[in-house]
């Protein structure tokens, strides 16, 4: 989620090695979900002969092996995996070196990840978990979807499914319409469909400083104002107070002590929280972190919290 590439800017004291690293991560996963966001308008064009459903960012587990999935069409003849990439400029596919990569307007080549070998394991992914979970054997093909509006394919392997994205309703019937041996019942594509959801892993990110190799104390530390954003409300009794804004909150630390887990560490242990929040109270703290919707454990005279784990 790029809120927490937001959240650790925030926190970063500026300059910083990292800080163009993160502006960048932030600029792509941004640019990948407007990219999957006009893929699903696109796909509201989509009428097939038969049912079918549509699902969008899916995080599936097969045992160890972890996928996300832009989006998923199951119709009733096959499965259609589409990837979505949004990435202007020239684009090339060498087949010979398996590279993708991009000349920018600069006549800079930039490398990427080779979505045509993406869509191909998610292709066996969805194989495999069809299978396990003792659905009819159904053929699973795929698409990259080429979102970006201003792009031009120079190069590509004719046998790489990759298509600009006012193409794909067109790809997609065409991939529907191939031969198949199987014609599912609306019932079994429910069944599909409830598995799906739920099958839907949450997937266990590093904190962020681990991700970035940032040291925690380098981050400004304090609760946020929710009216202003200034870092480093006081606590006075049971209230906070901004310092700038004279904002008040009885919960104001609750979105900090959401960002110490995604920036810092999965555990928070009541000095964590005081250091974090700059709280000198441990009773006070201890109130606070008893008080919000956290795992408690507790080993001997040690005890640390956790977020529940369907967060």
């Amino acid at each position: 989620m790029v809120i927490k590439q937001y959240a650790l800017m925030k926190r970063l004291r500026t300059p910083h090695l990292k800080e163009e690293d993160i502006r960048k991560d932030i600029h792509q996963i941004e640019s990948g979900m407007r990219g999957e966001k006009r893929l699903l308008q696109k796909l509201n064009e989509l009428r097939l002969p038969g049912p079918y459903r549509i699902f969008s960012d899916l995080s599936l587990q097969s045992g160890e092996w972890k996928v996300q999935i832009d989006c998923l069409v199951v119709t009733d003849r096959c499965c259609i995996v589409l990837e979505s990439k949004n990435i202007s400029d020239d684009l090339y596919f060498n087949e010979n070196s398996e590279e993708f990569y991009k000349v920018d307007r600069a006549g800079q080549e930039i490398v990427y990840r080779n979505p045509y070998y993406q869509l191909l394991k998610h292709i066996r992914f969805m194989k495999e978990f069809f299978q396990l979970s003792n659905f009819p054997e159904m053929k699973v093909t795929g698409a990259v979807v080429l979102t970006a509006k201003s792009c031009r394919i120079r190069q590509k392997p004719a046998h790489y499914p990759i298509f600009k994205l006012e193409s794909i309703i067109e790809k997609i019937l065409h991939m529907y319409e191939s031969p198949s041996s199987i014609s599912l019942t609306n019932n079994q594509i429910d069944s599909i469909e409830q598995t799906l959801w739920k099958k839907q892993s949450t997937f266990i990110h590093r904190p962020l400083c681990e991700s970035y190799q940032i040291s925690p104390n380098e981050l400004i530390r304090g609760v946020e104002c929710p009216k202003c954003g200034m870092l480093g409300m006081k606590r006075t009794g049971k209230v906070w107070t901004c310092t700038s804004c004279k904002q008040k909150s009885r919960d104001a630390h609750k979105h900090a002590v959401e960002e110490y887990f995604w920036l810092v560490s999965k555990e928070m242990r009541n000095r964590d929280f005081r250091v974090f929040c700059k709280v000198d109270s441990v009773y006070a703290a201890s109130r606070m972190l008893n008080s919000m919707d956290l795992q408690i454990h507790r080993a001997g005279p040690k005890t640390f919290y956790t977020q529940k784990k369907d967060r």
